[in-house]
């Protein structure tokens, strides 16, 4: 960009000056050495053109050369002479007449010695204006090749930082980019290798933390089993009703603790994936099972849940990883609402994406925690009761399975109070 407004700049300097005022400064200057040379001739100077050539400048940063030839045409400085100039004296031997408008020859007077000078290219391109647009089109392929060099060497790298950023954001940790600056050591290059770096860290990490969960989840499950198996000897041989009670309860916390450890289990997995097995889902009926099932579940207690939306709608998504993730989402509204009200399940067709919303008429969540409902093992409230408290981890399954249809899922607090949870799945 600012190499391409300083050669604008620079065209705009010099192109102006590409007009006839320009070739009659370097005629001067050619008359000038030549009227030197002829009073010096007229003085009876030895070796004149030397004499000449100590006073004058005859190069001119490759834009003008003069030279002065004695009656041999020899050169004063012996330079080698452009193919123009041999061509002028060649013609001045044979007697026929030649010119070439890159020479500015004075000779009258000079007693046999000539004084020639010569526009070079570059310095015909500057004074000579049928040559103007020859410049202005070097300057601007010269500034498109140099924008062309900065943007490859400046704006690709930051480009490719921010596609792996995106990337990372999306949950793939193995994005790298420090190949794209091999061999580079600028500060760019530092950039990439740092973020490199960091992502390794992280994903290792996080390769670490989901081992270890899936390791502890499988080392409680054995002794689990053994306990259960326990439990049902015990009730075989105890017939009273406070030990059946007792073991009751006893079968109630361990189905409890081997729900959680089966919902962590899911979690590791889910968290670990990062593609999905797409195909056309009616998401209408989807959603209509999982109403059915729920109300199922509920029996007598009084609640409801009712769907309100299409009767078809189909869609290209994992339809077991949206059955979960929704399923999740209807049995916290259920485990919440209280007894005498509805769950509502609403079906929404838009533009891009298809919603749903959940919604129950519980306490809600206060604002400050809306936030974080979606993260693993987070409660709202650990002085509730503990029926009322769920493991923890089936709205942060159902946020990764959105994330994996590219959907998003959020949570506010409704008007009449009650929580109201959004699923958006796009659509294309």
């Amino acid at each position: 960009m600012f190499v391409a407004s300083g050669l604008t700049f620079l065209s705009s300097v010099l192109i102006p000056r590409s007009n006839d005022d320009g070739s009659l400064y370097q005629a001067e200057l050619v008359s000038a050495v030549a009227r030197e040379l002829q009073g010096t001739l007229e003085a009876s100077v030895p070796a004149p053109t030397q004499a000449v050539a100590d006073q004058f400048k005859l190069s001119f940063d490759q834009l003008l050369e003069i030279y002065l030839l004695d009656p041999h045409g020899r050169d004063v400085h012996d330079r080698q002479l452009p193919r123009p100039v041999s061509r002028l004296l060649t013609a001045d031997r044979e007697g026929t007449p030649w010119s070439d408008p890159r020479l500015i020859v004075h000779r009258d007077g000079l007693e046999g010695y000539m004084v020639v000078g010569f526009l070079t290219a570059y310095g015909s391109l500057l004074i000579n204006p049928a040559e103007r647009p020859t410049l202005l089109l070097v300057m601007l392929l010269v500034s498109a090749v140099v924008s062309y060099g900065l943007a490859r060497f400046i704006v690709l790298p930051i480009r490719h930082l921010r596609q792996a950023g995106h990337r990372v954001a999306a949950g793939d940790l193995s994005v790298r980019v420090g190949h794209t600056v091999k061999g580079r050591k600028d500060d760019i290059a530092l950039l990439a290798r740092d973020f490199d770096a960091m992502t390794e860290r992280i994903d290792s990490l996080l390769t670490g933390q989901q081992r270890l969960m899936r390791d502890v989840s499988h080392e409680l499950r054995s002794p689990l089993a053994r306990l259960q198996a326990l439990q049902s000897l015990a009730r075989q041989r105890f017939k009273g009703d406070d030990q059946t009670h007792i073991l009751d309860r006893m079968e109630s916390e361990s189905e409890r603790l081997n729900q959680l450890i089966e919902e962590i289990l899911s979690y590791a997995r889910l968290d670990a994936r990062h593609e999905i097995r797409r195909q056309n889902t009616d998401l209408a009926d989807l959603l209509k099972t999982i109403v059915d099932d729920a109300l199922t579940e509920i029996g007598d207690s009084g609640k409801d849940i009712s769907y309100i939306g299409p009767e078809r709608l189909t869609l290209n998504i994992d339809a077991d990883l949206i059955h979960r993730a929704v399923e999740n989402v209807v049995r916290n509204a259920v485990r919440f609402t209280p007894d005498g009200t509805t769950v509502q399940v609403t079906l929404t067709s838009q533009s891009e994406s298809v919603l749903v919303t959940v919604t129950d008429q519980g306490p809600g969540v206060p604002e400050g925690d809306l936030g974080r409902l979606f993260e693993p093992f987070f409660q709202v409230d650990e002085s509730r009761p503990p029926q009322s408290l769920g493991s923890g981890v089936g709205l942060a399954i159902a946020r990764r399975a959105m994330q994996l249809h590219q959907g998003t899922i959020a949570a506010d607090n409704a008007d009449g109070g009650g929580l109201r949870v959004h699923m958006v799945l796009p659509t294309v």
